[in-house]
């Protein structure tokens, strides 16, 4: 069974190009180049780029060329470039430049640590200068409105080498410092909290001024002002490219959005802040990944593979190669022969095209190797199986990255070298980071944590959820350190540890392939909608819920009490219930839960002769009704008599029992039947709504600790409140979950959203038989034993 991780229900389409798509092959014109200034160079270039089989030009587009005056554009020298190259049939990426600017301009700049300019001869804009930005994004407004709906492609370049990324422990500047301040206010509310994190003694946010991080030797940077001043940075850089993603499209519907990206997961990482790539991605159509040459190189270039995998996992938009310039042959050894092994690795290893860079100024009628590597990229497929459907999620934690600040590569090595054994086994391997894992629905068998003594908190709290229902491997301790603290890494993860650090490949290899005869996984989900007092809605509502389980492959749904008619505690509500139509109702259910293969545990009313029942109704996949519980202990419903047997009912191999709303203050509802075999449970309910919030962390309080006392697993099922009336009847508060058998929550919905819960679940983690202890020692053992016997009789 294929198990989806499922977290936050944040839907991420994967962008990636199919194996049918035409490989782009892309050559850059810096507007700074001779290949761009020279017209009649220029269009030699293209007429060479061409015969080479070059498909996509990247343009530089300069604020310096194109608005000589404050407001007045001219994009005449763009307008020339772009001519000819769609003259000649290509198509045409856009690299918009507001790195440099117009002399009438005078921006604030990217400043060090001690107060001078960063790169003194002219500097870089200070993302954080609401000046700088407004004037930047003036300018990208007025070029895509200049060059709206002609589908081309837009690439901010606004920092260090045109990419997304500081360089340097770099921004310093007043805008930098007074921006920091401002955030930690609304991260903190008052100084008081952030002293209490920072362990600092700052009178007021104006005190504060940024800290400079220095390297590590073996331990972990973890202080929570270094922390908070990398994901100031790194966020800063978020805004910036949703920036001009919303202006681009805001004037040019047809644009694209592509986004460069580089260096990943190095020992200046930190001082980048540039691991968000999942964040950056986000609003963008493809990716362009420079790749670290002079980090790598030539005897490493099987590197390429790993890192057009990791940015392929991580952002799951097609990504583009970057191949750097001669500086690269001139200074670090390597060949053209090398620059086309390059490229035709990557794009074995999924990339959707080869981007030759930093080559304007030559010409390219020089380079055959162009035109080689140009024949090689037409005749070879990408392979997207490793991202699309991957077998293996590899976690490579990013928090782990900008904490360790070391003087050699050691970190890098160690989390990505079982990669390389993956893929050369044919394992297919999708990688993913911290953001993956907190926003994405991820499918997988098997989770691998190849090293990660440094994981942030919320993220390790996830890989504890993800444990319960999927294998988790890792090859030494987990979470040892959250990006601030120190702990014994005992967070209730459910990890296999391989027996040695440095895994051989041999040995990972052999853990990944071997079975795990225990595991008995189950994707389970509740459902939680507005229901009305109209059984046909809320069939309509019951049945579309059954197609998105089916679709997500739930294996069963719970919904809430009473879901079929909506709730009352009324009398005459008896009196409202067509049974007719809950007959007809109730077979279009068993119908859906045949059509589309899925369990469901219903929330309606039954009866038996005159006495009526508030009952919990077990549908298998056949259609077949195959148990029925009554609410036991009633909370004030005239209509209803109270229930008369506990019953436990099979799913495949698990036993499962069902309670509703009030019952789950009787603990031995849940005990006896734990004992009795049941490692799933189903609470449904209505309970009380928002105007009674005293109640609302004691409900969870409750349902937590029926798990954890037992051992068992809980689906909770829990109609959601109306924010337009809290003390509707037919209202709740939301917050279905899922819970653990340690008591931890899996998933939880929200308090008003109508929405499908869900997560996946191995029962070889929930006890069977319950807590044994209690049929055998103390004095209420014997009561305890008659009850299960009783229950086993009254089945």
């Amino acid at each position: 069974m294929r198990i989806v991780l499922a977290l936050i229900m944040l839907a991420v389409p994967f962008l990636a190009a199919s194996a049918d798509a035409p490989c782009q092959y892309a050559f850059t014109l810096w507007n700074w180049e001779k290949g761009y200034r020279d017209l009649a160079f220029f269009r030699n270039q293209i007429d060479a780029c061409i015969d080479a089989g070059f498909n996509v030009i990247e343009l530089g587009a300069g604020w310096t060329d194109c608005e000589p005056e404050p407001g007045r554009f001219d994009f005449s020298m763009v307008d020339e470039r772009v001519s000819y190259v769609r003259e000649r049939g290509l198509d045409i990426r856009l690299r918009v430049d507001v790195s440099h600017w117009p002399d009438w301009f005078e921006p604030e700049l990217f400043q060090n640590p001690d107060g001078t300019v960063f790169i003194p001869e002219r500097g870089y804009p200070s993302v954080f200068s609401q000046r700088n930005r407004e004037r930047q994004l003036r300018f990208v407004s007025a070029l895509a409105t200049h060059f709206a709906n002609r589908n081309f492609t837009y690439t901010p370049g606004f920092s260090v080498h045109m990419e997304v990324k500081f360089a340097a422990w770099n921004s310093y500047e007043l805008a930098a410092k007074s921006a920091f301040r401002d955030w930690l206010v609304g991260r903190y509310e008052s100084i008081e909290n952030l002293n209490r994190t920072w362990r600092t003694g700052f009178g007021y946010f104006d005190l504060i001024d940024p800290p400079v991080p220095g390297a590590t030797s073996g331990e972990p940077d973890l202080s929570p002002a270094v922390r908070d001043w990398i994901l100031f940075r790194e966020q800063a850089l978020w805004n910036w490219v949703e920036g001009f993603a919303h202006a681009v499209r805001a004037n040019d519907l047809s644009a694209k959005i592509s986004v460069p990206l580089g260096e990943s997961y190095r020992r200046e990482s930190a001082a980048f802040a540039n691991l968000d790539y999942w964040g950056y991605s986000r609003a963008a159509d493809e990716v362009v990944h420079s790749y670290d040459f002079f980090w790598h190189g030539p005897a490493g270039k099987a590197q390429v593979q790993t890192a057009i995998q990791t940015m392929t996992g991580i952002t799951q938009r097609p990504v583009v190669l970057e191949i750097d310039g001669p500086y690269a042959i001139e200074h670090f050894g390597y060949t053209t022969e090398d620059y086309e092994e390059v490229g035709r690795l990557a794009r074995l290893a999924g990339a959707a095209g080869i981007q030759v860079t930093n080559w304007g100024s030559t010409e390219v009628r020089t380079q055959d190797w162009m035109t080689r590597l140009g024949e090689s990229l037409r005749n070879l497929d990408a392979d997207d199986s490793s991202v699309a459907q991957p077998e293996v999620l590899y976690y490579v934690s990013k928090w782990q990255n900008y904490a360790y600040r070391e003087a050699d590569e050691w970190l890098h090595e160690r989390q990505f070298g079982l990669l390389g054994a993956l893929r050369a086994a044919g394992i297919s391997t999708r990688v993913v980071t911290d953001e993956n894992l907190l926003n994405e629905p991820l499918t997988a068998d098997t989770l691998i944590i190849p090293y990660a003594p440094l994981v942030d908190a919320p993220v390790r709290d996830q890989i504890r959820t993800l444990s319960y229902g999927v294998r988790v491997i890792s090859d030494e301790p987990v979470g040892l350190y959250t990006a601030t603290a120190k702990t014994e890494g005992q967070f209730g993860a459910k990890i296999k540890r391989l027996e040695h650090a440095w895994p051989t490949e041999e040995e990972a290899l052999k853990a990944l392939v071997q079975g795990n005869e225990d595991s008995r996984r189950l994707r389970v989900a509740a459902a939680q909608f507005h229901t009305k007092f109209d059984a046909t809605y809320n069939t309509d509502r019951i049945v579309q819920f059954l197609c998105e389980a089916a679709e997500r492959n739930v294996d069963v749904v719970a919904f809430t009490e009473m879901a079929l008619t909506g709730y009352s505690k009324q009398g005459e509500f008896a009196d409202t219930i067509d049974w007719d139509l809950i007959d007809t109702s109730l077979l279009r259910i068993r119908e859906s839960c045949r059509e589309y293969g899925v369990y469901a545990i219903l929330g309606a009313p039954t009866r038996d002769g005159d006495a009526l029942f508030c009952s919990a109704i077990a549908i298998d996949p056949s259609g077949e009704i195959i148990d029925i519980y009554e609410k036991t202990y009633l909370a004030g419903e005239q209509w209803a008599t109270p229930g008369r047997k506990f019953t436990m009912f099979p799913i495949g191999d698990v036993q499962c029992g069902s309670f509703i709303c009030h019952d789950e203050r009787y603990p031995h509802l849940v005990q006896l039947r734990a004992l009795a075999g049941v490692q799933l449970f189903f609470y449904i309910s209505c309970e009380s709504g928002l105007a009674d919030e005293h109640k609302i962390g004691p409900y969870r309080a409750q349902i937590q600790a029926r798990a954890v006392e037992n051992g068992v697993y809980i689906v909770h099922a829990n109609t959601p409140a109306r924010l337009d009336d809290w003390s509707a009847g037919d209202a709740s508060h939301g917050q279905s979950r899922i819970i653990a058998p340690d008591g931890n929550l899996l998933a939880e919905g929200s308090m008003d959203g109508e929405e499908l819960v869900v997560a996946d679940i191995d029962l070889q983690h929930a006890r069977k038989g319950g807590m044994g202890a209690a049929l055998t020692s103390g004095p209420a053992a014997q009561w305890i034993r008659e009850g299960v016997q009783l229950l086993g009789e009254r089945e």
